[in-house]
Protein backbone atom coordinates (compact mmCIF):
# COMPACT_ATOMS: atom_id res chain seq x y z
CA UNK A 1 0.00 0.00 0.00
CA UNK A 2 1.53 3.60 -0.49
CA UNK A 3 2.34 5.76 1.88
CA UNK A 4 1.67 8.95 0.59
CA UNK A 5 -0.23 11.24 2.86
CA UNK A 6 -2.74 13.05 0.61
CA UNK A 7 -2.92 10.50 -2.53
CA UNK A 8 -2.82 6.83 -1.44
CA UNK A 9 -3.39 4.01 -4.37
CA UNK A 10 -2.29 0.24 -4.37
CA UNK A 11 1.45 0.80 -5.10
CA UNK A 12 4.00 -2.08 -6.41
CA UNK A 13 8.26 -2.36 -6.56
CA UNK A 14 9.95 -0.87 -9.23
CA UNK A 15 9.16 2.52 -12.04
CA UNK A 16 6.05 3.12 -13.87
CA UNK A 17 5.90 3.36 -17.43
CA UNK A 18 5.00 7.02 -19.16
CA UNK A 19 1.89 8.40 -18.77
CA UNK A 20 -0.73 7.33 -21.78
CA UNK A 21 -2.17 9.59 -24.44
CA UNK A 22 -5.25 11.71 -23.16
CA UNK A 23 -8.58 10.34 -23.36
CA UNK A 24 -11.46 12.02 -25.08
CA UNK A 25 -13.09 14.70 -22.86
CA UNK A 26 -16.10 15.00 -21.74
CA UNK A 27 -18.63 17.19 -22.21
CA UNK A 28 -17.13 21.10 -22.24
CA UNK A 29 -16.95 23.83 -19.58
CA UNK A 30 -19.53 26.21 -19.72
CA UNK A 31 -18.20 29.63 -19.71
CA UNK A 32 -19.75 30.79 -15.99
CA UNK A 33 -17.33 27.61 -14.56
CA UNK A 34 -14.62 28.45 -16.98
CA UNK A 35 -14.74 32.37 -15.55
CA UNK A 36 -13.65 30.44 -11.89
CA UNK A 37 -10.28 30.62 -10.37
CA UNK A 38 -10.57 27.13 -10.31
CA UNK A 39 -11.12 26.67 -13.98
CA UNK A 40 -7.71 24.46 -14.14
CA UNK A 41 -7.32 23.07 -10.45
CA UNK A 42 -4.06 21.58 -9.85
CA UNK A 43 -1.46 20.71 -6.88
CA UNK A 44 -1.34 23.88 -4.97
CA UNK A 45 -0.28 22.99 -1.45
CA UNK A 46 1.84 20.07 0.09
CA UNK A 47 -1.19 18.24 1.03
CA UNK A 48 -1.88 17.57 -3.16
CA UNK A 49 1.98 16.24 -3.68
CA UNK A 50 2.61 12.96 -4.64
CA UNK A 51 5.15 11.97 -2.26
CA UNK A 52 4.85 8.10 -3.35
CA UNK A 53 5.88 7.27 -6.83
CA UNK A 54 6.01 10.99 -7.63
CA UNK A 55 7.47 9.94 -11.25
CA UNK A 56 3.28 9.07 -11.44
CA UNK A 57 1.80 12.27 -11.05
CA UNK A 58 -0.21 13.45 -13.97
CA UNK A 59 -1.13 16.65 -12.85
CA UNK A 60 -2.11 18.13 -16.37
CA UNK A 61 -4.32 15.65 -16.34
CA UNK A 62 -7.00 16.10 -13.38
CA UNK A 63 -9.35 17.94 -15.76
CA UNK A 64 -9.37 14.43 -17.85
CA UNK A 65 -9.66 12.46 -15.37
CA UNK A 66 -12.63 14.21 -13.22
CA UNK A 67 -14.72 14.53 -16.95
CA UNK A 68 -14.36 10.90 -17.79
CA UNK A 69 -14.78 9.49 -14.07
CA UNK A 70 -18.34 7.60 -13.17
CA UNK A 71 -18.10 7.73 -9.39
CA UNK A 72 -16.83 10.19 -6.71
CA UNK A 73 -16.39 9.38 -2.99
CA UNK A 74 -17.21 12.62 -1.30
CA UNK A 75 -15.47 12.86 2.42
CA UNK A 76 -16.23 15.17 4.97
CA UNK A 77 -16.50 15.72 8.47
CA UNK A 78 -19.16 16.05 11.07
CA UNK A 79 -18.69 16.81 14.89
CA UNK A 80 -15.24 15.54 14.53
CA UNK A 81 -16.29 12.28 12.57
CA UNK A 82 -15.79 11.34 9.25
CA UNK A 83 -18.20 10.64 6.64
CA UNK A 84 -17.89 9.38 2.52
CA UNK A 85 -20.15 8.57 0.72
CA UNK A 86 -20.19 7.52 -3.34
CA UNK A 87 -22.11 10.05 -5.64
CA UNK A 88 -22.82 10.00 -9.43
CA UNK A 89 -21.30 13.17 -10.01
CA UNK A 90 -20.96 16.01 -13.16
CA UNK A 91 -17.64 18.05 -13.71
CA UNK A 92 -17.21 21.32 -15.25
CA UNK A 93 -13.95 23.22 -15.32
CA UNK A 94 -13.13 23.19 -11.43
CA UNK A 95 -15.97 22.22 -10.48
CA UNK A 96 -17.74 19.00 -9.04
CA UNK A 97 -21.76 19.03 -9.02
CA UNK A 98 -23.55 16.58 -6.84
CA UNK A 99 -27.00 16.25 -6.40
CA UNK A 100 -29.43 14.01 -4.39
CA UNK A 101 -32.51 14.01 -1.66
CA UNK A 102 -32.43 17.20 0.73
CA UNK A 103 -32.13 14.57 3.42
CA UNK A 104 -28.83 13.35 2.64
CA UNK A 105 -26.70 13.68 5.41
CA UNK A 106 -23.14 14.21 3.16
CA UNK A 107 -25.16 16.89 1.26
CA UNK A 108 -26.86 18.83 3.98
CA UNK A 109 -23.50 19.44 5.45
CA UNK A 110 -21.46 20.47 2.14
CA UNK A 111 -24.53 23.43 2.25
CA UNK A 112 -22.44 25.40 4.54
CA UNK A 113 -19.89 26.09 2.51
CA UNK A 114 -17.12 23.22 5.21
CA UNK A 115 -14.43 21.54 3.11
CA UNK A 116 -14.66 18.14 1.12
CA UNK A 117 -12.63 15.77 -0.06
CA UNK A 118 -13.31 14.17 -3.08
CA UNK A 119 -11.68 10.69 -4.70
CA UNK A 120 -12.47 9.51 -8.25
CA UNK A 121 -10.63 6.51 -9.61
CA UNK A 122 -10.70 4.35 -12.48
CA UNK A 123 -9.28 0.93 -12.12
CA UNK A 124 -8.00 0.36 -16.13
CA UNK A 125 -6.37 -3.41 -15.55
CA UNK A 126 -5.22 -6.27 -12.84
CA UNK A 127 -1.95 -6.87 -12.72
CA UNK A 128 -0.78 -10.24 -11.62
CA UNK A 129 2.66 -11.25 -10.10
CA UNK A 130 4.76 -14.08 -9.19
CA UNK A 131 5.01 -12.66 -6.12
CA UNK A 132 2.79 -11.50 -3.69
CA UNK A 133 3.85 -8.59 -3.07
CA UNK A 134 3.91 -7.33 -6.92
CA UNK A 135 0.37 -7.77 -7.42
CA UNK A 136 -1.55 -4.41 -8.69
CA UNK A 137 -3.47 -2.46 -10.69
CA UNK A 138 -3.20 0.32 -13.35
CA UNK A 139 -5.23 2.98 -12.47
CA UNK A 140 -6.39 6.92 -13.22
CA UNK A 141 -7.07 8.43 -9.98
CA UNK A 142 -7.68 12.34 -8.67
CA UNK A 143 -8.33 13.38 -5.02
CA UNK A 144 -9.48 17.14 -4.95
CA UNK A 145 -10.26 19.23 -1.93
CA UNK A 146 -12.75 22.37 -2.37
CA UNK A 147 -16.22 23.70 -0.37
CA UNK A 148 -19.52 23.27 -1.04
CA UNK A 149 -22.32 25.81 -2.06
CA UNK A 150 -26.10 25.52 -2.83
CA UNK A 151 -27.28 25.71 -6.08
CA UNK A 152 -31.00 27.11 -5.93
CA UNK A 153 -31.88 28.46 -9.35
CA UNK A 154 -33.78 25.64 -11.14
CA UNK A 155 -32.55 27.09 -14.23
CA UNK A 156 -29.16 26.10 -13.29
CA UNK A 157 -29.94 23.12 -11.74
CA UNK A 158 -31.72 22.13 -15.18
CA UNK A 159 -28.92 22.65 -17.43
CA UNK A 160 -26.50 20.80 -14.68
CA UNK A 161 -28.41 17.97 -14.75
CA UNK A 162 -28.80 17.59 -18.18
CA UNK A 163 -25.60 17.89 -18.75
CA UNK A 164 -24.65 15.18 -16.37
CA UNK A 165 -27.14 12.76 -18.06
CA UNK A 166 -25.66 13.66 -21.65
CA UNK A 167 -22.24 12.88 -19.66
CA UNK A 168 -23.39 9.63 -19.00
CA UNK A 169 -25.66 8.93 -21.56
CA UNK A 170 -24.02 10.10 -24.72
CA UNK A 171 -26.83 11.45 -27.25
CA UNK A 172 -29.89 11.25 -24.64
CA UNK A 173 -31.83 14.21 -25.46
CA UNK A 174 -34.27 15.69 -23.03
CA UNK A 175 -37.90 15.88 -24.85
CA UNK A 176 -36.75 13.16 -27.14
CA UNK A 177 -35.11 10.54 -25.13
CA UNK A 178 -37.18 11.40 -21.32
CA UNK A 179 -39.54 13.39 -19.57
CA UNK A 180 -37.47 16.14 -18.65
CA UNK A 181 -37.58 17.27 -15.03
CA UNK A 182 -40.33 19.05 -14.01
CA UNK A 183 -39.94 22.19 -11.70
CA UNK A 184 -41.59 20.64 -8.86
CA UNK A 185 -38.48 17.69 -8.93
CA UNK A 186 -36.04 20.15 -9.16
CA UNK A 187 -37.01 22.33 -6.18
CA UNK A 188 -37.16 19.16 -4.14
CA UNK A 189 -34.05 18.25 -5.25
CA UNK A 190 -30.32 19.16 -3.81
CA UNK A 191 -27.60 20.58 -5.87
CA UNK A 192 -24.02 21.06 -4.35
CA UNK A 193 -21.04 22.51 -6.23
CA UNK A 194 -17.84 21.71 -4.76
CA UNK A 195 -15.65 24.24 -6.43
CA UNK A 196 -12.03 22.64 -6.29
CA UNK A 197 -9.53 24.55 -4.83
CA UNK A 198 -6.46 21.88 -5.52
CA UNK A 199 -6.21 19.12 -6.63
CA UNK A 200 -3.45 15.87 -7.60
CA UNK A 201 -3.70 13.54 -10.12
CA UNK A 202 -1.92 10.11 -10.50
CA UNK A 203 -1.76 7.07 -13.01
CA UNK A 204 -0.22 3.92 -13.47
CA UNK A 205 0.13 1.79 -16.57
CA UNK A 206 2.16 -1.26 -17.69
CA UNK A 207 2.61 -4.85 -17.27
CA UNK A 208 4.19 -6.91 -14.03
CA UNK A 209 7.22 -5.76 -12.83
CA UNK A 210 8.02 -7.58 -9.85
CA UNK A 211 11.82 -9.38 -9.79
CA UNK A 212 10.99 -12.97 -11.35
CA UNK A 213 8.20 -12.01 -13.54
CA UNK A 214 10.26 -11.87 -16.68
CA UNK A 215 11.75 -15.02 -15.74
CA UNK A 216 10.00 -18.20 -17.77
CA UNK A 217 11.50 -20.59 -15.66
CA UNK A 218 10.48 -19.23 -12.60
CA UNK A 219 7.09 -20.97 -11.14
CA UNK A 220 3.72 -18.77 -11.29
CA UNK A 221 1.97 -16.44 -13.48
CA UNK A 222 2.36 -13.15 -14.50
CA UNK A 223 -0.34 -11.54 -16.56
CA UNK A 224 -2.42 -7.94 -17.36
CA UNK A 225 -6.27 -8.43 -16.49
CA UNK A 226 -8.54 -5.57 -18.05
CA UNK A 227 -11.35 -4.46 -16.49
Amino acid sequence: MDDTTAHQIPSESGAASNPAASDSPGTAPNAAASDSPAASPGPRTDRTRIRRHADRAVPERVDEFLRTGLIAHVACTDDGEPRVIPFLYHYEAGHIYLHGSPGNATLRLLRDGRSAAVAVTKIVDLIASKTAADHSANYRSVVAYGRGRQIADLAEKRRILDAMTARYFPGRLASTDYAPAADEDLARMDLIDVEIDEASAKMREGGPIGPHDSEPDFPGSAFVRSV
